[in-house]
């Protein structure tokens, strides 16, 4: 598919409006929600930075420091979505700035005129490249709540480790 000769629609004569151009244009930018979505839906931190444990077992495995009393927390992670990133809407104005800067204002009026369809285009188009080589591997985090470790913790992360279940 990414072999695939794409000429634009103004040197192939297609009308760029029709849903065929759509489809045919945008099958390769769209993208499944999955890609780039977190399977694990809580984190844990000794610091409220980096939320990369995904038990709190994990986290005091990784941190032999931690003893019952000493405070970590716990957050909901939040899958990024590509279209938060950048959509058509922040490339536009770009466009439109850098025509008049480069041919003047009166010259570079109303450009680029896009339709909401061309717009749709280009996010799929985004979307699709951002999967393919920049999705992003990290995650936001939410509803940051503090945990003081106790001995069943402890004890809990110590039979992981007996357990082989780590």
């Amino acid at each position: 598919m990414l072999a695939e000769n794409l000429n634009p629609a103004s040197q192939t004569g297609e009308d760029q409006a029709s849903s065929e151009f759509a489809s045919r244009w945008a099958h390769w930018g769209r993208v499944q929600t999955g890609v780039v979505e977190v399977v694990k839906t809580q984190g844990w931190s000794t610091t409220q930075e980096k939320f990369d444990a995904e038990t709190l077992s994990n986290l005091i495995l990784a941190n032999d420091y931690l003893r019952a009393g000493d405070v970590v927390y716990s957050a909901d992670n939040k899958a990024l979505k590509l279209s938060d990133l950048i959509t058509a809407d922040d490339i536009i104005p770009i466009m439109a700035a850098r025509a008049k800067a480069r041919a003047g204002e009166e010259m570079a009026a109303g450009y680029p005129d896009v339709s909401n369809l061309h717009k749709r285009i280009l996010d799929g188009a985004l979307r699709g490249w951002m999967s393919l080589c920049c999705a992003p591997e990290f995650f936001g985090v939410e509803n940051i709540q503090p945990h003081k470790v106790t001995d069943l913790d402890l004890d809990a992360a110590a039979r992981v480790v007996i357990g082989g279940a780590q």
